[in-house]
């Protein structure tokens, strides 16, 4: 038996089903934001629904969670409080989250923070250096450690910024408030950002930070991405379209505490989803669907509650689950958002043909050589895939 083409014939049919990410497919993650307690009532930082928020995520056994930001109170607490004690309000948000994750023997079902206003300072002005450390030493070691590093940034953003890709789906987490400017205190390292996604042939990406990226549910503004003036509004635009040419299909994200789903369309009909995926707690308020020009709202729910997408090959669907807290019940909102995945990596019937087809070839060439009494000594033909890239762009009109 030639041992050099049986290892040639192994290598073809693995990198084949390797060129299928679509293949990983079946599996589902969590999603909410705005955990933090009500001012001047709470006694830990944390929303006292949380624990029930918590128990419901870790009966649905998803793969993992992601957060928004707003985890905590921050600084807007009483003066006189021991919650002062920044590094005390995100114990209390462990315990909370204990049923999905275990902090202190490092099990369960992983979490994936980003911080959102209150986490560093809760009027949005300068940063406040202790709470930010408490951050990061709550969080650092449980998140990836492949942030960015620039100057212009403050310094190294590992612990607080990262990417990542679980299965089929790309994930990149931004921190806002590295940049605080005049223009709007809400930016990033947007070439980072991009950069993460470039990189990933994944089917589906997924961008989170705190704040929309435009408003759905009423104008408080300052609150828009980059500022409210005309400078903002075009690097928003421009952020937009580097987020679509690349591929993302979702911007997750909070601070408005509700449920919301929203889309933008372009020229060429291609949308970004922007999902507020749930209050995890915060203050509830009245829900004023007021979008920006060019945004359709397609959901709304003023509740308490989280988001779960199910992963699938051919889409990927997200149902709302909401919270009654007199007696913790649960409801499946009726309402599910589909995303189907980018077409830049071959479906799985595309791989199990060429896997198929390689092992035929392979096969067909080595019982050949057998017949004819030869060696293998040549080569094997050689395979071009092309695949088109989609490429997705965005257009703003204020």
């Amino acid at each position: 038996m030639n041992i050099k083409l049986i290892s040639r014939f192994a290598v073809w049919v693995v990198a084949a089903f390797l060129y299928a990410p679509t293949l990983q497919a079946g599996w589902t993650f969590a999603m909410l934001g705005d955990t933090r307690g009500v001012r001047g009532s709470t006694q830990t930082g944390v929303s006292t629904e949380l624990d029930a928020i918590a128990q419901k995520i870790a009966s649905l056994n998803p793969d993992l969670v992601l957060v928004a930001g707003d985890l905590v109170n921050g600084n807007d607490v009483p003066s006189n409080s021991t919650l002062q004690d920044y590094a005390l309000q995100y114990t209390h948000w462990k315990t909370a989250m204990q049923p999905v994750f275990d902090y202190t023997t490092g099990t369960g079902i992983p979490i994936y923070p980003v911080r959102g206003n209150h986490d560093n300072n809760s009027g949005e002005g300068a940063p406040i250096a202790e709470l930010k450390q408490a951050y990061f030493d709550a969080f650092s070691a449980y998140v990836p450690a492949n942030g960015p590093n620039d100057a212009n940034s403050g310094g190294s953003q590992m612990g607080f910024s990262y990417s990542f890709t679980h299965n089929n789906v790309s994930f990149v987490a931004a921190d806002l408030y590295f940049y605080p400017t005049t223009n709007g205190y809400h930016s990033l390292y947007q070439d980072w950002v991009t950069q993460q996604f470039q990189q990933s042939n994944s089917p589906y990406k997924i961008f989170m930070a705190h704040v929309p990226m435009f408003m759905t549910e009423g104008q408080r503004g300052p609150e828009h991405f980059f500022g409210d003036n005309l400078d903002g509004f075009q690097t928003r635009a421009k952020f937009w379209d580097a987020l679509g040419a690349s591929g993302v299909q979702l911007y997750l994200t909070g601070h408005v505490h509700t449920e919301s789903v929203a889309s933008t369309t372009n020229d060429y009909g291609d949308t970004i989803i922007q999902l507020m995926a749930g209050n995890g707690g915060a203050p509830l308020g009245t829900v004023v669907i007021d979008p920006d020009p060019g945004v359709d709202v397609l959901y709304t729910n003023g509740q308490f509650g989280f988001s779960l997408a199910t992963v699938e090959a051919d889409a990927m669907t997200i149902q709302y689950y909401s919270l009654n807290p007199n007696d913790n019940s649960w409801t499946v909102d009726s309402y599910a958002t589909q995303i189907s995945p980018n077409a830049s990596v071959p479906e799985p019937s595309t791989a199990i043909l060429l896997a198929s087809g390689m092992a035929v070839l392979a096969m067909g060439r080595f019982r050949g050589r057998q017949r004819n009494g030869s060696s293998i000594a040549g080569t094997f033909p050689t395979t071009n895939l092309e695949v088109a890239s989609t490429k997705v762009w965005y257009k703003f009109r204020w």
